[in-house]
């Protein structure tokens, strides 16, 4: 069956006015109206002749099939791509270049893929989501440390460098070693990662 709306949105694609297309094809200027408000069901030598001056086939005039409430309600199809999830696990390394990169090229990467990409979507919260609580932690324990110092509880001036060297060293290495450890478990394919074990 053919379809009002596609003569008029073909028409309008090529650039015809509603007069230029009567025109060109010969058909009268009100027959063009009322087939494009559907008041009236064009004859075939119609529908051929206004083909013919839009340069397109009959099939292009007919109405696109409704699409089945399964069709409308299915989610989109997503791509498996384990070497991406692999990457994707190991970009909070690039806390190790700046500070905060940990969080913000993850973020970039699930932005980008979380829509298109199998998994990208939950690994990405909880990637996100961990590397925020390493980030709080660390705060504190560094505050903890200026806290303890300023309440003089302690530790000696010339100990607190190594203290706080200590303290980078133990927190970054806690971090890498997590990342590192998560990637390895989701290049073996699990991808129960950042939660606890039950």
């Amino acid at each position: 069956m053919f379809s009002a709306a596609r003569i008029a949105a073909i028409r309008k694609s090529k650039g015809f006015s509603q007069e230029m297309l009567a025109e060109q094809s010969g058909v009268s200027l009100r027959t063009i109206q009322r087939v494009e408000q559907g008041d009236t069901a064009p004859r075939g030598h119609t529908l051929q002749t206004l083909a013919a001056a839009l340069g397109v086939t009959l099939e292009d005039f007919r109405a696109e099939p409704e699409p089945t409430p399964e069709q409308t309600s299915a989610a989109p199809t997503l791509r498996n791509d384990p070497d991406f999830l692999q990457l994707f696990s190991l970009s909070p390394l690039c806390f190790l270049l700046f500070p905060l990169l940990n969080i913000v090229v993850p973020w970039r990467l699930w932005r980008a893929r979380r829509h298109n990409t199998e998994h990208v979507a939950e690994l990405g919260r909880r990637i996100i989501g961990f590397q925020v609580l390493w980030q709080v932690a660390s705060f504190f324990a560094f505050m903890l440390v200026v806290v303890v110092q300023l309440l003089g509880a302690g530790i000696p001036r010339k100990l607190l460098p190594g203290v706080y060297l200590g303290l980078l060293v133990l927190t970054y290495g806690i971090n890498v070693w997590v990342i590192v450890r998560n990637t390895w478990r989701v290049r073996q394919g699990d991808l129960a990662i950042y939660q606890s074990r039950r």
